[in-house]
């Protein structure tokens, strides 16, 4: 656990990093809330309240966009900081495992992480409920599904991004993901002629959790199966970051 507490502080003494990481979860969020609000305060008739149903999705998309990003910048620097701030060796020398070294960055990197998308995602849903004026609330079903999408898309990418750190440089590890997740599994996904093997992508599997009737979803899967999609691409990431941690020069 003390090295874990380690990992925790070394992220968190990151100032820009956490700012950073902050205005893409919380403050994207209390921004969006912000602009709706000014707009109806400005003209009620044409732009409508800021809360319900409709907004929460707005909102919840907003947040797994740019919260996935927070998610690759704290995973990529996690990943990559000791060798990159030169202190590899040192720790290699006091006798600590590398494969332990490893392992602490990915619960680090949660511990850290995760209050921020909670927060954000908080802030969305008490916004939908607080500013609805007659809009129907977000359903259960609804909050739930985001809630899955949210944490499913952002804990995957920290650990992509945790793994792929230990092999190259956190800005390569950066645009990279971000090519991922933007430009090339969404071109994947809608190529029809690779069929159910699209299912495999971790985006399509993180997208099947969320509300079907709000997210145009033309691939289907089952929870069970996502998870199990999502499992394997956390376990490869996870294992190659491992296997080049203990095999790389100190």
């Amino acid at each position: 656990m003390r090295l874990v507490r380690a990992e925790v502080l070394k992220i968190a003494r990151r100032r820009g990093l956490m700012i950073w990481s902050l205005i893409l979860t919380v403050g994207s969020v209390a921004v969006t809330e912000a602009i709706l609000l000014i707009l109806h305060a400005a003209n009620p008739d044409h732009h409508g309240p800021a809360g319900g149903e409709t907004n929460f999705t707005h909102y919840a998309g907003v947040l797994i966009l740019l919260g996935t990003v927070a998610a690759i910048m704290i995973g990529s620097t996690a990943g990559s900081q000791d060798v990159a701030n030169g202190v590899f060796r040192d720790l290699v020398v006091t006798g600590r495992k590398r494969s332990t070294l490893f392992n602490v960055r990915i619960p680090g990197v949660l511990i850290v992480f995760l209050p921020m998308i909670a927060i954000g995602f908080a802030l969305a849903l008490g916004g939908s409920l607080a500013f609805t004026s007659g809009l129907p609330h977000p359903s259960a079903s609804v909050v739930g599904g985001y809630a899955a999408y949210a944490l499913a898309l952002t804990v995957i990418n920290v650990i992509m991004a945790v793994g792929l750190a230990a092999f190259v440089s956190s800005r390569i590890v950066v645009g990279v993901l971000i090519a991922w997740n933007v430009i090339v599994a969404p071109l994947l996904a809608q190529i029809g002629s690779l069929g159910d093997a699209r299912k495999a992508l971790d985006t399509v599997a993180a997208r099947s959790f969320a509300p079907r009737r709000f997210e145009q979803q033309e691939i289907t899967m089952s929870a069970v199966a996502a998870v199990i999609v999502l499992l394997v691409w956390a376990v490869a990431f996870s294992r190659a970051g491992r296997w080049w941690t203990v095999r790389r020069d100190a």
